[in-house]
């Protein structure tokens, strides 16, 4: 499963994808993105860090911030 940084209604808000767009046709494209551009500034420890916080449900504090406001 893949883990995503970023959730489905942000999208749709945030960009001009429409509502009606199926999210299962972009969470490849999204997944790649998310693995070259974010991976590449945060780095292999922070990456794998908030992933795995995502995964957990456990992500708080300063990492959630960090998420929400900047990913």
């Amino acid at each position: 499963m893949a883990v995503l940084f970023v959730s489905e209604d942000t999208i749709k808000k945030s960009t001009t994808i429409n509502g009606n767009v199926d999210v299962e046709l972009l969470l490849p494209y999204i997944k790649v993105a998310q693995d070259i551009h974010i991976h590449q500034l945060l780095g292999t420890d922070l990456y794998d860090k908030i992933q795995a916080d995502i995964t957990g449900d456990t992500l708080t504090g300063s990492y959630k911030t960090f998420t929400d406001d900047y990913i």
